[in-house]
């Protein structure tokens, strides 16, 4: 029997390249003009995608030693785009706010590459931990996200922001985990949940299950509704919630081995989960509300990502987008043996 065909993941890895690789750049080109068209990205926008590539290659070949590395992502929901993000293992940006001025071009620094990213992009943000501030810290470098939207429409509208990072096992093509949303200006809903296991049984049991409920469902309905319709799956665990904008706050819930963290006024919180399987045995989950002050962060993720990280392991990473945000720490907090996903949301 021939395995299923890989479900359609809403933000999902479509190429990721060394660019100091030998060709490593001329095959980042292709590829990127190869998917801004399949995605019906117009000329203009193909170009300023192409010039914010170049720039970002050239600025770890330059500054960076050549270190690091450049992915492609496609978000399908709940609105298409294109991102870009580069990583390196450089000195990192002692000054990112000045290096972030065009024609800033220091020695040691991304110079003006970053003036022009943000100047392209329909949306664009950076973060920088350099060497000076490296001790204690996993990671060193510079990292830089751009996006691109297939239409005119420019910035993320004013209301919820939200970054997610979904990533298969050694990238196969079936991915066990699975985070998706609903998002208006009042607000936004999510559901975010992990197969039992990897590959294609554990994608099979949340494929098409992985919906946020309708408006006027609570995380618990969510839950309790995804539970019966598991029922002789292999099962999964997953978290369901709401973030309102009037009320500055959300709604949580969870059952099985995940793990969720409110951060607020300087501080990282652990939200208890409701032990059991959905589908099988399991408790009822109780809901947990929460108060999200501005800058307060919400963030959901699968046993895929290390759980020892502190606030202080990432200095001056949690008022960065919410995008940027999960794809730094879903590249340094991954593991290797397993699916991995991380969802952050931002009122």
């Amino acid at each position: 029997m021939s395995a299923a065909p890989p479900a359609r993941q809403p933000y999902a890895l479509l190429s990721e390249q060394a660019a100091a690789r030998a060709g490593g750049q001329v095959l980042l080109q292709s590829r990127l003009k190869t998917v801004a068209r399949r995605l019906g990205f117009g000329e203009i926008k193909r170009e300023r995608m192409l010039l914010v590539c170049q720039e970002l290659v050239t600025n770890q070949m330059k500054y960076a030693r050549g270190t690091g590395l450049v992915q492609i992502w496609e978000q399908r929901s709940p609105e298409p785009a294109l991102d870009l993000f580069a990583m390196d293992f450089g000195p990192g940006i002692a000054d990112l706010n000045q290096a972030l001025a065009d024609g800033h071009t220091t020695s040691g620094t991304l110079g003006k590459g970053l003036g022009t990213v943000r100047r392209l992009a329909d949306d664009s943000d950076f973060y920088s931990v350099p060497a000076t501030q490296a001790a204690g810290t996993p990671w060193q470098g510079t990292a830089a996200w751009a996006r691109f939207r297939p239409g005119d429409n420019g910035q993320d509208e004013p209301g919820p922001a939200f970054g997610r990072y979904l990533r298969a096992l050694h990238d196969a093509p079936h991915n066990g985990d699975c985070a998706d949303l609903a998002v208006d200006r009042h607000g936004l809903r999510w559901v975010h949940m992990d197969g039992l296991g990897h590959g294609v049984e554990a994608a099979t049991a949340v494929a098409g299950r992985c919906r946020p409920g309708e408006p006027g469902d609570s995380p618990a309905e969510v839950l309790h509704r995804l539970s019966r319709d598991l029922s002789g799956s292999r099962g999964a665990v997953g978290i369901a919630g709401e973030a309102m904008v009037a009320e500055r706050g959300a709604r949580v819930c969870g059952v099985g081995d995940m793990n969720a963290w409110v951060v607020r006024e300087g501080e990282r919180r652990g939200l208890e989960m409701a032990p059991g399987i959905l589908g099988h045995d399991h408790r009822s989950c109780e809901e947990i509300r929460l108060d999200l002050p501005p800058h307060a962060l919400v963030l959901t993720a699968s046993d895929g990502i290390r759980r020892n990280w502190s606030l202080a392991s990432f200095p001056g990473l949690w008022r960065r987008h919410p995008q940027l945000l999960a794809l730094v720490l879903g590249q340094v907090l991954g593991r290797s043996n397993d699916d991995k996903s991380l969802l952050v949301i931002r009122l």
